[in-house]
């Protein structure tokens, strides 16, 4: 069916093109499967050691690497940028991610208000109130963008959220 669009779309190109000299059409495709390291490190983790609603989820009560009952995402709590731990906390936050379907990934369900019937039971109990949340968005779309190489050079363009403005 893909490939069918595609023939498609080429022959409208063509035709429409006629006239032209030069078409040249490109249309990239989301379909790595990798995320970004660059954009994890700069917008999505600083989420996680943010005070959100009055809580952080890198909390030694939560889901501190140490002390954390968080279930099993586990990260550790406050990492400067270039802590080699940093990337521990990437892996932690990919293998909760849905890179098929990025809305139904774990990392955005378990805090998300009105998910429990999907996911189970979040014991930090609900952090985004819906999915038009700040920091909500900052995690979807670093999600969204999959590409072949963790370094790509697709990342790095993430702009990091006020976590302030996050939560309920």
């Amino acid at each position: 069916m893909r490939s069918l669009f595609r023939v498609s779309i080429t022959a409208a190109l063509v035709l429409g093109a006629a006239g032209c000299q030069e078409v040249e059409v490109s249309v990239p495709e989301n379909t790595g499967q990798a995320l970004c390291f660059a954009d994890y490190q700069t917008c999505v983790d600083p989420i996680f050691h943010g005070q959100i609603s009055g809580v952080s989820c890198s909390a030694s009560s939560c889901h501190d690497v140490g002390a954390g009952s968080g279930g099993g995402f586990k990260i550790f709590p406050n990492l400067a940028p270039g802590d080699e731990r940093m990337l521990a906390n990437y892996f932690a936050a990919r293998s909760f991610a849905n890179l098929t379907d990025p809305d139904n990934s774990k990392l955005l369900l378990e805090p998300l208000q009105g998910s429990f019937g999907i996911t189970g039971t979040h014991g930090g109990g609900n952090i985004f109130p819906d999915r038009n949340d700040a920091c909500y968005i900052a995690i979807r779309n670093w999600i969204s963008l999959r590409v072949d190489d963790s370094n790509s050079e697709a990342c790095g363009v993430c702009t990091p959220v006020d976590i302030s403005s996050c939560g309920f």
